[in-house]
């Protein structure tokens, strides 16, 4: 209430308001037209974090993101915060473009991005959450279904999607697009069971996962610079919980599920070959079509005598008084064949014209 009243006891013709108190710095007032242009420039473009802990050269990031970004137009790169950058673009459509592909990776480190919006508080944007593609490999083949890839993806995040892929050589696993908090430590599999099938431990492989650490499975640095680790002996790797396993190095090719949602009764995805049927305007195109005089003309002309064709006897000009066994076999033109490419040339005469 103080600031308000203070801004309201003096105000000039100018835009410009001083309060009572001389010891007060003044206040500008500005209209919209005077951030017109700032605010079109910053329409288009986006607000992103990269998530660790070591220093970033704007200029370094700029160079790199614009070879990963195919050059887009007008990029502009400046650092608003703390490993917080803005990016400007000419063109919406390529603010657009990026802000689908988001995570993105540097230098091993994830960097996520927001739309830009007027007002926003820059140390108040949520850059946790991050849609991420999770393979999940252990299940029996009758639990790979997409309801089971929904209520196991429900542990990591908000699951989006949830379909069947497959990898030659490894079998089929379900893969799930998830909204995961990159704020909590990864998880690397976890246990599933019924009363008719036990328990089972299922792994969890990331697609495109940056540096994380083997030790708290938290994302932004690796085991050595982790400050949450209380055992920091050298152990064997493979007893580790965490470790690079969790990399997704294959993607696999998505497997196409009946209407039962069984994967075993489609597991190579194969499509059944079925007849088009033919649209009803083509066929009532069809039956109105007719043939013409010219053509019932050329029909009703006899066929003409192969010997007297005009490529027959050119060639026999040239080679000669040679009979016709003599003749190479190659050489015969194609429109003197045979008498069913003549018919065949009627025919669609007749049919289309």
């Amino acid at each position: 209430m103080e600031s308000t009243r203070r801004t309201q006891t003096l105000t000039n013709r100018t835009g410009s308001q001083r309060s009572s108190n001389r010891n007060d710095p003044p206040i500008i007032i500005f209209d919209e037209d005077d951030v017109d242009d700032g605010v079109n420039s910053c329409s288009r473009s986006l607000v992103g974090k990269i998530l660790t802990e070591k220093p970033i050269h704007t200029n370094s990031l700029q160079s790199a993101l614009a070879g990963i970004w195919c050059h887009p137009k007008g990029l502009r790169v400046e650092e608003i915060a703390n490993r917080t950058f803005q990016f400007f673009f000419n063109d919406d459509r390529e603010a657009t473009r990026i802000l689908n592909g988001t995570p993105w990776l540097f230098r091993n480190s994830w960097l996520i991005m927001r739309r830009w919006e007027r007002g926003m508080d820059i140390g108040s944007i949520d850059f946790s959450l991050v849609p991420v593609q999770v393979q999940i490999w252990g299940l029996p083949a009758h639990c790979k279904t997409i309801k089971m890839g929904y209520k196991i993806g429900g542990c990591l995040g908000e699951v989006k999607t949830a379909e069947l892929f497959e990898i030659r050589d490894r079998g089929s696993f379900l893969k799930l697009r998830i909204n995961l908090d990159a704020s909590n430590p990864l998880k690397a599999g976890i246990h599933v069971g019924s009363k008719s099938d036990g328990v089972h431990w299922v792994d969890f492989e990331y697609e495109g996962l940056p540096q994380f650490c083997y030790s708290c499975g938290k994302i932004g640095h690796e085991e050595d610079f982790c400050h949450n680790t209380t055992n920091k002996e050298d152990t064997d790797p493979e007893a580790k919980p965490l470790g690079p396993w969790m990399r997704a190095s294959q993607f696999g090719r998505r497997l196409i599920l009946q209407s039962n949602d069984n994967p075993c009764n489609n597991q190579r995805g194969t499509h059944s070959k079925k007849s088009r049927e033919v649209p009803a305007e083509v066929l009532e195109l069809f039956s109105t079509l007719t043939v013409s005089k010219e053509a019932e003309e050329d029909a009703a002309q006899p066929e003409p005598n192969k010997e007297n064709c005009p490529e027959k006897t050119q060639e026999k000009e040239l080679l000669g008084s040679e009979p016709d066994s003599a003749l190479n076999q190659d050489a015969v033109p194609v429109s003197c064949n045979s008498e069913k490419s003549y018919q065949g040339r009627k025919l669609v005469s007749a049919a289309f014209f």
